[in-house]
């Protein structure tokens, strides 16, 4: 005959036998309940024990806030077999179904239990420290340790080399023989591999660490102690202190010493509370830093991935490709030159991720769109007070870089006053910021690029000589696009999946006659005119095919009559050509006065006299 009960061995209540039938026995700090379990770790309403077929018993949880365990895992809902063991808070159930003497059930769980099984819960407040006030005769003796602590967890940087420091400093105030470190960032994870410390340094037992005396200390967030029976051969005195940090608990502070020493004592266990509360807030704040850093790499190598890639197949590219390989490993400034639009700074990305500083920062300057008057203070930074609105210190691009690489965009509209110093800062390897007196070293490497000719610009005394020189130590001329006008394909192609994808619209591809006009067109902006009319083309298209019509207008005003198919654009500027030059002749020759007549801005009017190849007629009216 079947006797469903649960039996308490430990924590509360202390009645023997709490029988489980006819309804659900819920358990919980409640006075209301069948079974009153009062413990400050237990719910009010914390699971219920119920049968749910003839002879079939579970144990709910009833969204407890420390959870239902049922042979030390965590459970939502779990049938019951006979000699399953619940435990909630710090009470412990045997379900038993079977027609056992409780008593006799008892006498056996006590003689199976090792000598040092019987845990010393000691009750902690938020901060750590015992409930009462007599901690504070007894930690008295014990702040220059902690200070000695603090010093070290707040100095030390490694995850490692903190645990291994924590548990010496531990290992010279309280008796212990061993130690570790054992963390275990979620509730249901197994631990990760433990930091052990021993006293002696050879020759000592193997650390074991007992499970279930990790886990009661990180399911009650209280420090647990067992202490080994003076008579046993064997055995030994634990402790062990929960890291509670911010957010949640890490793992624990594990101490051992053997049966034939003292037991830890209640000052022990507030010592290292401290010292785990210390601990906790840096360890937390350590893996969060080593968090940040792997998804840092992991965003790095996505950047290098579809930056670092130059597209084309070309000879040109191919020798630009060698290039960037060669000057990458060194430590030389770079001077990149060529046309507007040409990727100039793409490039230097590349040199920069493929150097033995890609892991340090990649600080772009264009030094033409930033005004002349904040250029200075933008390189170097300022002090408090420098000039009228410097409220505070400011570092500069150039401190910013660190060990990196600094890329100074448009080199050629620097100002003089701004080459001079900049030329210090290349030869001295240091600078000051503005408003400052203290030298601070420059460690970074340099590239720069223009699409100006700096050897014209020394003979008109627009650009220093001296300066050239330090920054054309390797020097590289990027073609223009229409010197390589076979990789307009990969790129276009290349520009529209892009977009397409952004704009999360069909692509199949780009019409013949539309690669026609790409190809056929001159390109004066480069690569950079190229992706903007492909995103033109994308945004404005109405099928899933790149047709002539989607492409920009200056595309489709140059020639196009070796097109086939190319009527409609011929008519169309045939019709334009007509425009402008009956305007011309109205006007005498004058374009600002042409661009009255037709209602357009000067400025496209002379587009529009280039692209349709009507610059001699323009002449010859004028």
């Amino acid at each position: 005959m079947s006797n469903p009960r649960l039996l308490a061995i430990s924590g509360f209540p202390k009645e023997a036998v709490a029988l489980v039938k006819g309804q659900a026995l819920i358990l919980g700090r409640d006075p209301s309940n069948p079974v009153e379990v009062n413990d400050a770790a237990v719910s009010r309403k914390h699971c219920a024990v119920s049968e749910v077929s003839s002879g079939v018993f579970e144990v709910a949880d009833l969204d407890s806030h420390n959870g239902t365990f049922v042979n030390q895992t965590k459970v939502t809902r779990k049938t019951l077999q006979h000699g399953d063991r619940i435990c909630i808070g710090r009470s412990e159930f045997i379900f038993l179904i079977e027609g056992e003497d409780e008593e006799a059930f008892r006498n056996l769980l006590r003689d199976n239990q090792s000598p040092s099984a019987a845990f010393t819960t000691l009750p902690l407040n938020r901060h750590g420290l015992p409930v009462d006030d007599s901690w504070i005769g007894r930690m008295a003796g014990d702040l220059a340790a902690l200070f000695k602590i603090a010093n070290v967890v707040n100095g030390t940087r490694d995850m490692q080399a903190l645990q291994w420091d924590l548990l010496a400093l531990i290992g010279e105030v309280i008796p212990a023989a061993q130690a570790a470190v054992v963390l275990r960032t979620k509730q249901n994870e197994e631990p990760g591999q433990p930091c052990i410390w021993n006293r002696q340094s050879e020759g000592g037992q193997p650390l074991v660490i007992r499970d279930e005396i990790v886990r009661q200390a990180i399911w009650e967030r209280s420090a647990v102690a067992t202490a080994a029976l003076a008579e046993a051969a064997t055995g030994e005195h634990v402790l062990c202190v929960p890291l509670v940090a911010v957010e949640k608990t890490l793992g624990v502070i594990y101490l051992t010493a053997p049966a034939s020493s003292a037991a830890f004592g209640e000052n022990h266990v507030y010592f290292v509370s401290s010292v785990s509360r210390i601990a906790a807030v840096t360890l937390e704040n350590l893996m969060k830093l080593d968090s940040l850093r792997a998804e840092n790499q992991r965003l790095r190598a996505a950047v290098v991935a579809a930056e670092g890639s130059l597209i084309g197949e070309s000879k040109a590219m191919h020798r630009v490709s060698e290039f960037i390989g060669r000057v990458a490993k060194g430590d030389s400034t770079v001077l990149i030159r060529g046309e507007s639009g040409t990727g100039k700074e793409l490039v230097a990305r590349a040199i920069h991720s493929g150097s033995p500083r890609a892991g340090e920062p990649f600080v772009a300057i264009n030094c033409a769109a930033i005004p002349e008057a904040l250029l200075e203070s933008e390189l170097f930074g300022h002090e408090k007070g420098a000039f009228t609105g410097a409220v505070g210190l400011r570092k500069g691009k150039l401190e910013a870089a660190e060990d990196g690489t600094v890329f100074l965009d448009e080199i050629g509209e620097m100002a003089p006053l701004l080459q001079a110093k900049l030329l210090r800062v290349l030869q001295q390897r240091e600078f000051e910021r503005v408003g400052g007196n203290r030298l601070l070293p420059f460690n970074a490497r340099v590239l720069a690029a223009t699409n100006k000719n700096l050897e014209q610009g020394i003979k008109t005394g627009e650009f220093r000589a001296d300066l050239y020189y330090r920054l054309n130590v390797v020097s590289m001329v990027l073609p223009a696009l229409r010197e390589h006008r076979e990789d307009i394909p990969p790129l276009a192609l290349y520009f529209a999946e892009k977009y397409a994808a952004k704009c999360k619209r069909a692509f199949k591809g780009i019409a013949e006659e539309a690669r026609d006009l790409l190809m056929q067109y001159s390109w004066p902006g480069n690569v950079r005119e190229l992706e903007n009319a492909i995103e033109h083309a994308i945004v404005l298209g109405l099928t899933d095919e790149i047709l002539p019509e989607d492409l920009p207008g200056t595309l489709l005003e140059e020639r196009a009559t070796e097109l086939p198919a190319a009527r409609y654009h011929n008519t169309l500027n045939d019709t334009k050509k007509q425009l402008v030059l009956s305007a011309l002749d109205e006007a005498q020759g004058s374009p600002v006065e042409a661009a009255r007549i037709l209602g357009i801005h000067p400025k496209y009017l002379h587009r529009l006299i280039r692209n349709l190849n009507l610059k001699s007629e323009g002449k010859r009216m004028a």
